[in-house]
């Protein structure tokens, strides 16, 4: 007797698809509609300054971001980001910070990761070789040292050095749209508009990454097909 699974082969798809889905509307209302209305409600009904008022608008983030690390029982990589911008919070707080710094301290991350990327094609494997291979394999020993045997291909190693040189980009473009927006933008309307800018750019490498990547697989394997054929071919002769 069939399962509901192989009943309904694409129930795990869209069971994949809603999960995401869910996921981005949680992570918008963590890092977006919370710290707004906090921002709101202790600029407007208490005596804390702005900028205090700012800092308080991560609370909901390192609340996510803790319990995250208990569940998991590890720290992943967005939960290390949250609680570094944290530590600079506190720092630029005991320095005097503005809000302005305050809110541009995020594309200092964004900067960095950026030019990690883009320096990391100079090195053998860049960084997108590992960020595949993590969310590829679920770190399974098997699965990566299948996934490491890839490097061989030169299709593949092409590959992930386009996607390492977009992402690069992308995150510096990113960062670049954020910085203005806090210039010109309100406090308030800043953070309402963020993370919409935040999820729209990842969005967006996400899906070129994804067509890139499927096109990468069918152009290899096409030309495993050719080797075949012509491997064939030499041995009939």
């Amino acid at each position: 007797m069939e399962n509901a699974a192989q009943a309904n082969p694409t129930a795990p798809q869209k069971s994949s698809r809603t999960a995401v889905l869910l996921g981005i509307a949680f992570s918008i209302l963590i890092n977006g509609v919370l710290p707004f209305i906090i921002y709101t409600a202790l600029t407007n009904y208490t005596s804390l300054s702005n900028y205090i008022a700012l800092v308080l608008t991560g609370v909901p983030s390192l609340i996510d971001s803790i319990v995250g690390i208990l569940r998991r029982k590890r720290m992943d990589i967005l939960a290390g980001i949250v609680l570094t911008g944290i530590a600079v919070s506190l720092i630029l707080i005991a320095l005097g910070g503005s809000p302005k710094v305050y809110l541009i301290r995020e594309s200092f991350f964004t900067v960095a990761l950026a030019i990690a990327y883009l320096i990391s094609l100079l090195f053998p494997r860049p960084l997108a070789f590992y960020f595949a291979r993590h969310f590829s394999t679920g770190n399974r020993a098997d699965n990566v040292a299948w996934f490491n045997t890839l490097w061989q291909y030169p299709q593949f190693r092409h590959t992930m050095r386009v996607i390492t040189a977009v992402w690069g980009i992308g995150f510096l473009l990113e960062a670049a749209i954020r910085t203005y927006l806090v210039i010109v933008l309100s406090t308030a309307q800043f953070l309402i508009v963020s993370p919409f800018v935040f999820y729209g750019f990842l969005g967006g490498i996400m899906l070129w990454t994804f067509l890139y990547s499927m096109r990468g697989r069918r152009r290899a394997a096409e030309l495993r097909k050719q080797l075949a054929v012509e491997q064939e071919a030499g041995n009939a002769s």
